[in-house]
């Protein structure tokens, strides 16, 4: 006669088994449900297109998308810094290239690397610029995540638009049909001098920099190769954000993950800046004069060293002309 070999233990262990495995299968299924859901209200409440009046965030950075597919060569990321140093429509007038800056005010590299990922989804640059004086931002933890979560789920971000959500929000998809006149750049005509004494001081000392900062980096670093462009690292001037102690981390950390640094603040890529005239806020950042010689000194670079090429004399980009004509009568205050 054949007797069960199961015990009780053995069979206690089954259902609780069997029991976990259940909980797993509803967490799992409770999981999809609300990525599905997320998924849903994120396609409702997103900007359907990348303009102000339709909701969207830093419009000005987000303007390259409204630019034809695989059209922009360079492509500079940062702070303001980068949008008050570096002007798009003076590279274009003075070397033919085609670039744009998407800059913000106190950007954060968590930030910095959406922009970076949302750029190249119709973008493939040549080459993309970081302004440098983000590595020094630091960030928690949970603006990582809550980042993470935006770009996964743009509910997150723009749960504020239910008050303003119109009917054809819940049929249209979004879009990305605008761009900014300026290309992302913005015009400082104030001047308020700095003070320079002690500006670039000579010393080994290296600056602490956000130890996320610097793992952001690398994974900044490991899109631009994955999608063949070249990252280069720019330290633009100014006497508030900028130090050799800086300076000496940045080489360092640039020298470990063998790519380019140009600090136009000291050595033989200095821009000679009179902090006199070109800053229009006591040195924090450059004015549209010191601009023009950061931007001068940039276009030289980008034909000479990186053999970015110029497309003045093509038809696709006579747009570019119209939009540096309109620029040189918006300085000439006309």
């Amino acid at each position: 006669m054949l007797h069960d070999a199961t015990t009780p233990a053995t069979g206690r262990t089954q259902q609780r088994a069997a029991r976990y495995m259940r909980i797993a299968l509803r967490l799992v299924v409770t999981g999809i449900v609300l990525c599905g859901l997320l998924a849903a209200v994120s396609r409702i409440v997103q900007p359907k297109n990348n303009q102000a009046e339709f909701g969207q965030s830093d419009p000005e950075a987000h303007g390259v998308l409204g630019e034809p597919r695989d059209s922009i060569d360079v492509l500079v990321l940062g702070d303001s810094e980068s949008f008050c140093s570096i002007s798009p429509l003076q590279l274009w007038g003075e070397q033919g290239i085609t670039s744009y800056v998407c800059g913000t005010s106190g950007q954060i590299l968590p930030l910095t690397r959406s922009l970076l990922l949302s750029a190249l989804s119709k973008q493939h640059p040549k080459v993309v610029i970081l302004e440098t004086n983000c590595l020094f931002r630091p960030f928690r933890p949970g603006f990582a995540l809550n980042r993470a979560l935006q770009d996964k789920f743009p509910v997150f971000e723009y749960h504020n638009r239910w008050k303003k959500l119109r009917a054809e929000d819940l049929v249209y998809a979004p879009q990305t049909t605008w761009t900014h006149e300026l290309k992302g750049f913005r015009i400082k005509k104030d001047t308020v001098a700095a003070d320079p004494s002690g500006y670039m001081a000579p010393t080994d000392e290296l600056a602490p920099m956000p130890r996320l900062g610097e793992l952001y980096l690398r994974s900044i670093a490991r899109i631009c190769r994955d999608n063949g462009t070249r990252l280069v690292l720019v330290s633009t001037p100014s006497t508030v954000n900028w130090n050799t102690a800086r300076h000496n981390r940045t080489q360092l950390l640039a020298g470990e993950l063998g790519i380019d640094y140009i600090d136009f603040n000291m050595g033989s890529q200095r821009v000679e800046i009179d902090w006199a005239t070109d800053t229009c806020d006591k040195g924090d950042h450059l004015n549209i004069y010191g601009a023009q010689k950061v931007t001068s000194k940039l276009g030289e670079i980008l034909r000479a060293t990186y053999q970015v090429p110029s497309h003045a004399n093509e038809k696709a980009y006579a747009s570019w002309n119209d939009a540096y004509a309109r620029y040189t009568k918006q300085l000439a205050g006309t």
